[in-house]
């Protein structure tokens, strides 16, 4: 199909779809007669997708690297999320400013006073995102340094070692690339490098996978002792729940509500010795 024909079918303006190709996120073919751009079905769905995540505030450069399969797609929409969430926060502070202003004229206005309250909002919010960005991102790491998994066979040689492996990619949509056959295969899950082998336990053959460079993830800007208490955090919060409940069943009705409050008066120390230093 040429390029009216896509723009009747997908809705973007020919401008539009020559914009995405010059930013490579389409590659229509050429006529070996004319020359013309000619179109095909996968182009159109790619249009629908790149239609899609612009629609959603996605940014061009993250959208080729999804189209290219530099980064998973539900790895590239959950930090897309991230940011979203970052801007409605700072967006409901700009808010609740304005419906403060909305009855002051300018002659009135008391420019110190609304500094001072936005300084004020902006120090509570830098704290407390600190504290969640700081965790969600030492979590993200631990997640991404080992993982485990049970393939459908004992994986008795290489070649079931290689489709266990890419089972599970599949199976959990990554882009996984495999650099090195083995029963001790290495491979690359968005261009970060593990090393896998496997294990037989009681019930059956257990993978187990660790990325080759742990060290690359982290992130500097978290201290090492506050990056410690969220990986005990993170490796115990099942446990801690569970207990929490546990011992919440066994008290009487009356006395639960002391006992809920426990939890956030702990934290208030907690929050000032963790974040003590950086």
């Amino acid at each position: 199909m040429n390029i009216n024909e896509l723009e009747g079918m997908t809705g973007i303006t020919k401008q539009n779809i020559r914009f995405y190709e010059k930013k490579g996120l389409i590659h229509p073919s050429r006529n070996e007669v004319n020359q013309y751009r000619e179109y095909h079905q996968e182009d159109v769905r790619k249009l629908m997708t790149i239609k899609a995540l612009r629609k959603l505030d996605m940014p061009i450069e993250d959208i080729r690297r999804i189209m290219d399969k530099e980064i998973a797609f539900d790895v590239a929409i959950q930090m897309h999320l991230d940011g979203l969430l970052e801007k409605r926060s700072e967006l409901e502070s700009c808010i609740s400013i304005c419906e403060e202003l909305c009855h002051t004229q300018l002659e009135t206005l008391d420019v110190e006073d609304v500094l001072l309250k936005m300084d004020k909002m902006e120090e509570k919010g830098g704290i407390f995102m600190s504290i969640l960005n700081d965790y969600k991102q030492v979590k993200k790491e631990e997640g991404m340094r080992k993982f485990t998994f049970r393939p459908d066979t004992m994986v008795m040689n290489p070649r079931e070692f290689t489709d266990a492996l890419l089972a599970y990619a599949e199976e959990n949509k990554l882009h996984l690339v495999i650099t090195k056959e083995g029963m001790y295969p290495v491979f690359e899950v968005d261009g970060v490098e593990y090393t896998a082998e496997r294990v037989i336990g009681r019930f059956g053959a257990v993978v187990y996978c660790s990325m080759t460079h742990p060290e690359t993830v982290e992130d500097g800007s978290i201290s090492q002792k506050r990056r410690k208490i969220f990986k005990i955090i993170s490796a115990n919060m099942l446990a801690i729940v569970l207990v929490w409940f546990i011992v919440l069943t066994r008290v009487p009705t009356g006395q639960r509500l002391w006992l809920c409050l426990i939890p956030a008066v702990a934290l208030v120390p907690f929050f000032a010795w963790t974040f003590r230093e950086k």
